[in-house]
């Protein structure tokens, strides 16, 4: 074995943060009885450190693929592994006050936070579809594990079978679709499937096949699509996040929105542009029914909801396919708009969720517009950031979310998809419905009851401050993180070249 094939360095960033997550684990076990391990400082060192060796392999020291070409550290695994790690570091911020309100501060929320982030970062480097389905249920399961973290709420345990259940059907559609691909091309790497697939190149035995070797890469291109589509959480694959979201710790379902949705949508789409390419023409279409379908139920199913949580799930399935209108027109301009506007969103996920978190109060959280009301009088920076993260979720100017979905318009109108823009415009409009009366009901009505709501700690007033900035910046000065996500894309569009 040479000296090269053993240069782990573009897995240092996984490393940093899988070690870390063992370190809370031990921490945790050796503390004394009634004592209180260092969890959350722990997980915030080992994530600054993560960010660092990020910031150094992006640099040019350690790129380059490793584990037989499996997993590779290139522009756009280093994109999306920078923004899971901020995404990582902003939910630790919001955890322990909110931990301590809902009784569940133990050192292995911690612990699963890190090796789910372990398995996202797993899945946005992966060119191996082994690898990827290794990854994937890597976070998956801590996942799971979280948002059944709460032991004593039928809601919890009920979110956590919900999203096992579900899970766990994607993960077999996953598996027909590498199966029948590998049984197609003979290669589960990404681009000898995109090779084999190019030049129509496959197996002898297929060549009797209902459709031939094309109709059966069709067919795995299809298992392919719905077992990501459970993860980002289309529809018709989207039953499971109003109640997983609802039910999950309210920070869990900041990293399920922000972190799980990033993870998902960077392998959906290096998966589909780099080892599919040849299909384009068939599973765009398809992509593109999926969006339209999405962003009306997403949109229709918000607008009934009075539980935020469910509100936001729902909101989450709409957004899915906003971004899946830009999946038409990947690589290139479509996988920019998607890259940027995943950093706007998760801002604003992690902002939305946090502030509901940051309100929680011996187990009660604000879950009704009910709650909201008068909250611009009880606190008033919290109801100036919350609306902020909303106002980007609708899309009007002066926010990341306006900037983001003018990309992802503007790249499936250039991929003559004009009428996903339309559908995603009117959609955009409705939402505004839903959103606006969250932030009518902070500054125009009355509060009822009591003022419960206590002030908010350090960690979380810090994480909301950071998350209204990137939101704010992100709507009058795009053009660093465009910048950066426009050299991510390339660097798929080279591979796929």
């Amino acid at each position: 074995m040479t000296p090269a094939t053993l240069d782990l360095r573009p897995l240092f960033p996984a490393i940093v943060v899988a070690l870390t997550g063992i370190a809370v684990l031990l921490a945790q076990a050796f503390t004394p009885k009634g004592g209180r391990a260092p969890a959350a400082a722990l997980s915030l060192t080992g994530l600054v450190g993560a960010l660092a060796t990020v910031a150094i392999l992006a640099g040019g020291r350690g790129r380059g693929a490793v584990l037989a070409g499996s997993v590779a550290a290139d522009d756009y695994a280093l994109f999306f592994q920078g923004l899971i790690v901020g995404v990582g570091i902003l939910a630790v911020l919001l955890s322990p006050s909110y931990l301590r309100e809902t009784a569940i501060d133990r050192g292995e929320y911690y612990a699963l936070v890190l090796f789910a982030m372990v398995g996202m970062m797993g899945l946005v480097s992966a060119l191996e579809l082994v690898a990827l389905f290794v990854a994937l249920e890597i976070m998956s399961i801590a996942v799971y594990a979280l948002a059944g973290l709460q032991r004593d709420r039928e809601e919890s345990q009920e979110a956590a079978v919900k999203y096992f259940i579900t899970g766990a059907f994607s993960s077999a559609f996953f598996l027909y679709g590498v199966a029948i691909l590998y049984g197609v091309t003979g290669h589960t790497s990404l681009a000898g499937i995109a090779a084999a697939l190019g030049s129509g190149a496959s197996s002898p035995a297929l060549a009797g096949a209902p459709g031939g070797p094309t109709g059966m890469a069709l067919l795995g291109t299809g298992l392919l699509l719905v077992g990501f589509g459970f993860k980002v959480a289309s529809v018709p694959f989207h039953m499971w996040a109003p109640d997983a979201y609802e039910g999950a710790p309210t920070t869990v379902t900041a990293l399920m929105a922000a972190g799980v949705k990033a993870a998902a949508f960077g392998a959906f789409v290096r998966v589909f542009v780099q080892a599919l390419p040849s299909l384009a023409s068939h599973w765009q279409p398809a992509v593109a029914v999926l969006a339209i379908v999405t962003m009306i139920v997403g949109n229709l199913g918000a607008l009934a909801q009075s539980n935020l949580k469910r509100m936001l799930a729902y909101s989450s399935v709409a957004h899915a396919g906003y971004l899946m209108t830009a999946l038409v027109a990947a690589p290139g301009l479509g996988t920019e708009a998607i890259l940027f506007y995943l950093v706007t969103y998760a801002a604003v996920n992690l902002g939305g969720f946090g502030a509901f978190a940051a309100l929680t109060r011996n187990g009660r959280e604000p879950l009704s517009l009910a709650d909201m009301a008068g909250l611009s009088e009880r606190r008033p920076l919290l109801a100036a950031a919350l609306t902020v993260f909303l106002v980007s979720l609708t899309g009007v100017p002066i926010s990341g979310g306006f900037v983001g979905k003018f990309y992802l318009f503007s790249a499936a109108v250039s991929a003559g998809y004009a009428h996903l823009a339309i559908v995603g415009m009117l959609m955009s409009v409705i939402s505004a419905y839903y959103y606006l009366r969250v932030v009518v009901a902070m500054y125009m009505s009355e509060p009822v009851g009591e003022d419960t709501w206590s002030p908010i700690g350090a960690g979380p007033a810090l994480a909301l401050g950071i998350s209204t900035a990137v939101v704010l910046v992100l709507g009058v000065y795009p053009g660093p993180v465009m910048g950066w996500a426009r050299a991510a894309a390339r660097s798929l569009a080279a591979l796929v070249a």
